[in-house]
């Protein structure tokens, strides 16, 4: 009986996995793959136009074992909101823990050979707007509707202690179990629900602002360059654009004092907002100026 299309498919993925794992993907070759699986390099490459492709439906591929996982403990049968979601958690870093030595290996290669998040950003958009609906579910589900102004503030929590114990779970010299870190995290979460129906603070972060991060690809975004590069541009474009006299001389001094604030360990936001509105009063160079708004936003919100 011939081995159906999607079966040898996961064959292959599982196999690539197996392989990433133990040498790391820049190291396996597709031949070696095919080999393993006991097919040819071509019948590889009819489900698999390339290795980049490969390595990136096993991220797909891990997504949608983490679904089918949640989507187990979602229907075990005996269990509160409260008790489901602990067995939710659990199940995220019990596959976390089945796949260390596979993500692990990624992550030596990415650090070793910069290719991160190859692939179709759209996939991971998709996969990340079923998690975060998902974890939207599961959080009204154990707190109630009046958790609902905080829900988005709760995603982001878990998120930061699951990337905690993600690490923890990566290090093989730490032996907490999964249940006891899902417990110990509901647990957490118990204390910041209560706080927030009992006292009502307002949301730090609305239910919009985490659809648009997560669909802005945050995490494969390359960082924004940082704003004295911008700045030093623009004092050499000054030189060479703007023909008054005194109006190089006061974008000069303005763009000094800007440059010099930023480097103090307290930044002060009113000699920061003074200084940029005097360089966007230059009219030629406002197409830079959106770019330096853009990098000097953090310094004004927490200056």
């Amino acid at each position: 009986m011939s081995v159906k299309s999607g079966d040898k498919r996961t064959l292959i993925l599982r196999t690539a996995m197996q392989l990433f794992a133990a040498k790391g993907s820049s190291a396996t070759s597709m031949q070696e793959i095919a080999d393993t699986c006991g097919m040819s390099k071509g019948s590889l490459y009819l489900h698999f136009k390339s290795k980049d492709e490969l390595e990136f439906s096993l991220f797909d591929y891990c997504y949608q074992l983490l679904q089918e996982h949640l989507l187990q403990a979602e229907n075990q049968p005996g269990l509160n909101p409260r008790e489901r979601l602990i067995l939710q958690i659990e199940v995220l870093l019990n596959l976390v823990l089945e796949l260390r030595e596979f993500l692990l290996m990624q992550f030596r290669d990415w650090i070793k050979n910069g290719n991160l998040y190859r692939g179709e950003p759209g996939v991971i958009r998709e996969n990340n707007a079923k998690l975060h609906h998902y974890s939207k579910k599961a959080i009204e589900a154990a707190y109630g509707e009046q958790i609902s102004p905080y829900t988005a503030d709760l995603i982001m929590l878990v998120h930061g202690i699951l990337g905690v114990y993600i690490r923890l779970l990566f290090d093989p010299a730490i032996t907490v179990g999964t249940h006891r870190m899902a417990v110990y995290m509901v647990d957490l979460l118990d204390g910041a629900a209560e706080r927030m129906i009992s006292q009502r603070p307002e949301p730090l972060i609305s239910e919009e602002v985490l659809k648009r991060w997560g669909a802005d690809d945050t995490c494969m975004k390359e960082p924004e360059r940082h704003p004295l590069l911008a700045i030093r541009e623009l004092k050499e474009l000054i030189e060479s654009r703007v023909a008054s006299p005194d109006v190089r001389q006061q974008g000069r001094e303005s763009l000094q004092l800007m440059e010099e604030e930023i480097l103090e360990l307290r930044p002060r936001r009113v000699v920061l907002t003074g200084m940029l509105a005097n360089v966007k009063a230059i009219p030629e160079l406002d197409d830079r100026m959106e770019e330096l708004e853009r990098l000097m936003r953090p310094y004004l919100n927490h200056a």
